[in-house]
């Protein structure tokens, strides 16, 4: 029928509906209209109620025995009390104001210059992500793995992961435990990730990914997308814990990827990633970029060890290396027995049983550690056969660690496998050249101790644990504490358990 038939028709019934008009219906208040917006959320799996109940004490078992509790948000598992918990404590003591009630006592009690030591030199340890409902985000067979060799996930978090010794029932255990709790598949089920889409599908995730401002947090390898690093720093504060988006493929679950770009809250009630506003065709364009764009990494870098830092020409005294290396950061794992937290390096934690090294005070250091046969040996002379004090090569290790932990925006590469014993300070920045400058020289220059009583009798935690001179105060081999107790020590072991 041609359009011109048409028209008489149209005009015909048209008069009739003049001609015959209807009554107005009654008023009706508006429906409301459904969202445009479906409901997309990851499939939920059906557990056996038995197997949901083991999987998650055993990873809870797990996880409180690795201490995970001490820096991460864990569902409904009791975080560490505050002297135990990394990033409380650090919030705790970063957020003192000066004039209010609490740092005015506390000043009264350990002196003004104490509490701003610390908040000076709390730098690290602020933030770490969040795990609650991981299991409805991530994979479980990406958590196992992840757990027993971690790397550097979030560009803009200076610290990372700590590796620890989980071993392979471990990481099942904890990985099955997320799975559990997030009704997701578990450690054993294979998903089917989408099929790789074409060029132009790609071209229009990646458009959208960079006009709805994704790249002013995230980056994806190295792939340019118009934002640098200084725009990234600058955005920081929402940045921080923005996963490097390279390991969505292997990382996040397939059927979660849409539903996290569209309401990410209701994943994760405290993300600081925003809604982008996306439709859900928009939101499946920018998951098939993510998962399928090159990443265009750099070659994988060697993992091999710095020059040794030059000794410093001046005399080093036990005071600076306590102030700007040891009692700065190698504390906090290797404290003494008797304070609140002895700490993974003293008496174990952290999945580490422990080498019985402490380092709050001159005297406790010069004791050592102990090796795998129980027997104790000092830290600051070099074993049989090698050149180097054991306490400086571990901060080496570090070193050679930070070009596998240590990657900053855009600087991306293939992961280098570990190679040996863990370096130190585990999961935290690599000591400067000046800093192990400091603590070589000490140790050059005869690992003289310290001159004059520090600290407050009867602390026996922090940095106020009582410090001083003892019986032979110079010396880097091995020797026991003093059996003629210095007046400091005395003070301090009759309101404690001693060292």
């Amino acid at each position: 029928m041609s359009r011109a038939s048409v028209l008489p028709v149209a005009l015909a019934l048209a008069l009739v509906t003049a001609a015959c008009p209807k009554k107005d219906p009654p008023h009706e208040e508006p429906k409301p209209q459904p969202s445009v917006t479906p409901k997309i959320e990851p499939m939920a799996v059906r557990w056996d109620d038995k197997a949901k109940t083991d999987a998650i004490a055993q990873g809870t078992a797990a996880m409180k025995k690795h201490q995970c509790n001490r820096c991460h948000v864990i569902d409904a598992i009791e975080p560490a009390a505050r002297p135990l918990h990394c990033i409380s404590c650090h919030q705790f003591l970063k957020g003192l104001e000066p004039g209010k009630e609490k740092w005015n006592d506390l000043a009264k009690k350990y002196g003004k210059d104490v509490i701003e030591r610390y908040q000076r030199n709390i730098v690290h340890l602020l933030r770490a992500p969040d795990l609650t409902g991981l299991g409805r985000r991530v994979r479980a067979s990406w958590i196992a793995g992840y757990v027993q060799a971690p790397h550097d996930l979030r560009p803009l978090l200076a610290e990372s992961m700590i590796r620890n010794v989980v071993g392979a029932e471990d990481a099942k255990a904890i990985a099955r435990y997320f799975a559990a709790m997030g009704d997701a598949p578990d450690l054993d089920v294979k998903d089917t990730p989408p099929s790789k889409p074409d060029a132009a599908r790609l071209a229009q995730g990646k458009a959208l990914f960079t006009q709805r401002g994704c790249a002013t947090c995230h980056t994806l390898g190295n792939v340019k997308t118009g934002v640098d690093e200084k725009t990234l720093r600058g955005n920081i504060g929402a940045a921080q814990l923005a996963p490097n988006l390279r390991f969505v493929r292997e990382r996040m679950r397939p059927d979660a990827i849409v539903p996290w770009i569209l309401d990410p809250k209701k994943l994760l009630a405290s993300t600081t990633m925003p809604p982008m506003g996306l439709t859900p065709a928009e939101a499946e364009l920018v998951r098939d970029w993510v998962i399928f764009e090159d990443p265009a990494l750099a070659e994988t870098p060697k993992l091999e060890a710095p020059p040794l830092p030059k000794p410093l020409d001046r005399p080093v005294a036990w005071e600076e290396v306590k102030e700007r290396v040891l009692g700065n950061v190698c504390v906090h794992c290797h404290m003494n027995d008797y304070e609140k937290d002895p700490g993974p390096g003293n008496l174990g934690g952290l999945g580490y049983a422990g080498v019985k090294l402490r380092m709050r005070t001159y005297e406790t250091l010069v004791t050592g550690a102990v090796d795998e046969k129980g027997e104790r040996y000092s830290v600051l002379v070099p074993k049989k056969g090698e050149k180097i004090a054991p306490i400086v090569s571990a901060l080496l290790r570090r070193r050679v660690e930070a070009a596998r932990d240590e990657i900053a925006p855009f600087q991306d590469h293939a992961l280098p496998a570990y190679d040996g014993k863990p370096g130190m300070p585990l999961g935290l920045p690599a000591m400067t050249d000046e800093e192990i400058a400091i603590l070589l020289t000490w140790i050059e220059q005869g690992c003289k101790g310290p001159t004059k009583i520090t600290g407050m009798a009867g602390i026996n935690d922090g940095y106020l644990v009582p410090d001083g001179p003892i019986e032979k105060n110079a010396g880097c081999e091995l020797r026991a504490p003093s059996k003629v107790r210095p007046a400091w020590a005395k003070e301090t072991e009759s309101k404690s358990k001693g060292p």
